[in-house]
């Protein structure tokens, strides 16, 4: 009997794809894919989507997150089966953030995808939020993304450009969200941008406000019926269009007279601005509906972020007119509502609806303009382990404009807008009762975190950075969900789960205790199809959650747990923060970290203890000159940078730091940089040095090269990392040819940065220091 994973059910595979890793591993450009390689080609192979493409782009613009759809097309080639390790797809992405044809490389998601049998394509999902440049409302910020999607190899940053062999690359156009509330403080700042001068006594006044107010925009409107008509009149926008909201409400409203028809006998359209023949041309085309319109806008790609539960969809605005006015109004509302059909014989069970609103945009590019949305769910209940095979189940999604889909009509057909269907792959695990579950710390999946010695290596999880067996430090932000059913605790009278975040120092000694400090949080919320607004125009709610001690013998540090996916109302966190841990120098060495949880509406509160206990090192401790901790030289000494020696014309001169040199003098010094911490003598956590000469101008590029064998050759330009030196650091050396410089003063300026994942930004604990010299004109020069 054969079984799913042997040799035998497997098709032979192409050898590229088969030994695609160790080619690459042996000769990088081995598929010509590199601009600039020392390496030749091998096999020109380049943008192949027979096993997977890119299918779809698009922003969700109030919460700044970019998604992408992608299809999975066969059944192996993907690594190994279900229980394997498979293989991943990335999707690395990049935004032209301010429109002036820049590419910003905003980082990378990916999927992790296996040999599964059956029926294709797979329908998977990526995301990425990003800091935008945004603009006042009256003003339209249209801009491109481009997607890079790549199998088993992640696209390097900063490249646009590149190419992947197995993958392919799309660019499309997307709609940045409008500021439509700002701080006094932004006002003199946006002034001065314009170059307008505040007049006196206008700007003595505003000088004086407290810069932290916000100025919301006054309520959103939406224009009349006969505005839309006058507005659209020769736009070639459809009365069934325009005059779509009004006409629905009707044909919903309940049979009465007084609903239909007005005093005098007229429809009540009349008095909205139609005449006789644009109501029956209304309704004569919304009356008899066979398939849905997808001439304004149309589903194009749907999805699952399976590692997350995140249902995605990516729909495209093809036209400027139609959608009820400019970004400064309402506009008009994108609802897609999701089913999932299980395959347990219960048929399409709907999971809920996201929405996104649109509007008129008179720069609407060629190519259209690419919206997305996203909804949170929790399948846990659904989930097998691996053991049982892959679980695919049939994702269902509808698109309808200004309308939202019945929740009980999975085959309900829009008069604006399409259904989309797909084959999605459920992460496997056990169906288990709600369980607190850590995710990421300092923006690292715990997965990528090594559990022997608290370091992480691997990707961001929402920032743009990369880690290598980095510490933490700063503040750690800790993400993360309670799976399970929750209680409907908005809108349903339920109270919120709780949880707690619990840490201790691994020195035998410390004991667990909870974070009690406040954590802000984006939160997301919906009453029936409806997304609800912070201010005019503003979706997100930032909350403040403060720890308690609800005496009920548990203890203190408990949060609210504010999701809740029970329709109609629905509340979301954008991101799933937990906790933010405030680390500092006292705190060094290795902790660990877990998670509690508890339902306050059963007396006593059942309690849920989770099973993850998280391994982390901390590292709150500036690189120095000391090559090993010791608490006795604390404060440690700053790194060192000297001159030692000084060479022109092959015979030695005086070298002393601040020294005056002839021009096309060789300088040699040393440096010495460590990392050596506080909490023992082995573990350092060296990132990189780097040395340059200031001010640029007069040095013409003068490179200041470091040596990797005591000062016998120079081979390195500028810079040394992390793994080349050693996690300790090293006492190194340095060689300047200050020929080509101007007579001028220098400074050779030194950045020692060691590798902690700071304030869970990836922004590492750096260190400078600096040496001064005076170069003069030389002697052979001036006799000349």
């Amino acid at each position: 009997m054969k079984t799913c994973g042997t040799s035998e059910n497997i098709p032979t595979l192409e050898r590229e794809r088969a030994q695609f890793r160790s080619l690459i591993l042996q000769n990088p450009n081995y598929f010509g894919n590199l601009e600039l390689s020392p390496y030749k080609p091998v096999k020109l192979l380049q943008g192949i989507t027979t096993y997977e493409e890119l299918m779809c782009v698009g922003l969700n613009p109030p919460s700044n997150r970019l998604e992408a759809a992608l299809h999975v097309k066969q059944e192996f080639g993907y690594g190994g089966d279900i229980c394997s390790p498979g293989s991943f797809e990335y999707v690395r992405f990049y935004v032209d953030i301010f429109d002036n044809g820049v590419w910003h490389d905003v980082g990378m998601d990916s999927v992790r995808v296996h040999n599964i049998p059956g029926e294709k394509p797979l329908c998977y999902a990526v995301r990425k939020d990003f800091t935008p440049f945004k603009r006042l409302c009256s003003t339209e910020n249209i801009v491109r993304v481009r997607a890079i999607l790549s199998w088993d190899t992640p696209p390097p940053a900063n490249q646009p450009n590149w190419t992947p062999v197995y993958g392919n690359v799309m660019t499309v156009q997307v709609q940045i969200h409008p500021k439509y509330s700002f701080f006094v403080g932004d006002v003199p700042k946006g002034l001065e941008n314009l170059q307008v001068k505040i007049p006196d006594p206008i700007g003595p006044i505003i000088a004086g406000l407290d810069p932290n107010i916000k100025v919301k925009a006054a309520p959103l409107a939406t224009p009349t019926l006969s505005q839309r008509k006058a507005l659209y009149a020769d736009k070639g926008v459809p009365v069934h269009r325009f005059g779509f909201a009004e006409a629905q409400k009707l044909l919903a409203a309940k049979t009465t007279t007084s609903a239909l028809v007005t005093a005098n006998g007229d429809s009540p359209l009349a008095s909205l601005g139609l005449n006789a023949n644009e109501i029956a041309d209304l309704f004569g085309k919304l009356q008899v509906v066979t398939d849905g319109d997808t001439s304004f806008e149309e589903l194009k790609c749907i999805g699952l972020r399976s590692k997350r539960d995140l249902l995605e969809a990516v729909l495209t605005v093809k036209r400027p007119y139609g959608y009820s006015g400019g970004l400064c109004g309402k506009g008009s509302t994108e609802y897609v509502a999701f089913w999932i059909d299980f395959g347990d014989g219960s048929g399409f069970i709907y999971m809920g609806t996201a929405t996104v609103q649109v509007h008129d945009l008179q720069t609407i590019p060629p190519e259209d303009v690419q919206y997305a949305v996203f909804l949170k769910k929790d399948f846990t209940q659904y989930l097998v382990p691996c053991e049982a095979g892959p679980k695919v189940v049939r994702l269902r999604a509808i698109l309808s404009w200004e309308t939202p889909p019945p929740p009980a009509n999975p085959n309900y057909v829009p008069v604006w807008g399409n259904r989309e269907e797909c084959l999605i792959q459920l992460r496997h695990g056990k169906a288990e009762a709600r369980t607190p579950v850590i995710e990421t710390v300092g923006d690292i999946s715990v997965d990528d975190i090594d559990p022997a010695t608290g370091l992480a290596t691997g990707d961001a999880e929402i920032g743009v950075f990369s880690v290598n067996l980095s510490p933490f430090g700063g503040g750690i932000t800790i993400t993360g969900r309670i799976a399970g059913t929750l209680p409907d605790s908005f809108g349903g009278g339920a109270l919120p789960l709780k949880y707690r975040i619990l840490v201790r120092k691994d020195d035998g000694i410390d004991t667990w205790h909870p974070l009690t400090n406040t954590v802000d949080v984006d939160v997301t919320k919906f009453v029936g199809a409806v997304q609800l607004e912070e201010s005019p125009g503003d979706t997100i709610f930032n909350l403040n959650l403060t720890a308690t001690d609800d005496a009920d013998g548990l203890g203190e540090g408990w949060y609210e747990y504010l999701e809740d996916h029970t329709a109609p109302s629905t509340r979301f966190l954008l991101v799933d923060k937990l906790a933010r841990w405030l680390t500092n120098a006292s705190m060094e060495g290795e902790w660990e970290i877990r998670m509690e949880a508890k339902d306050p509406n059963v007396s006593p509160p059942t309690f849920y203890p989770g099973a993850q206990v998280i391994r982390v090192r901390v590292d709150n401790t500036a690189p120095s000159s000391v090559p090993a901790a010791n608490i006795a030289l604390q404060p440690y000494a700053p790194v060192t940078l000297t001159i030692t020696g000084a060479e022109f014309n092959g015979n030695p001169v005086p070298a002393i730091d601040c020294g005056k040199f002839p021009v096309g003098t060789i300088l040699t010094g040393t440096y010495e940089a460590h990392d050596p911490g506080t909490s023992d003598l082995v573990n350092q956590h060296f990132g990189s040095i780097s040395l340059d000469v200031i001010p640029d101008g007069p040095a013409h590029g003068a490179t200041v090269m470091l040596s990797g064998d005591g000062g016998i050759t120079y081979t390195f330009a500028t810079s040394r990392s992390f793994p080349t030196v050693p996690t300790t650091g090293e006492s190194g050396h340095w060689r300047l040819d200050t020929a080509g410089m101007d007579p001028c003063g220098y400074v050779i300026h030194m950045v020692v940065c060691d590798r902690t994942n700071y304030g869970s930004h990836g922004i590492a604990f750096c260190v400078t220091a600096d040496i001064g010299f005076c170069l003069e004109e030389s002697p052979i020069s001036q006799e000349v």
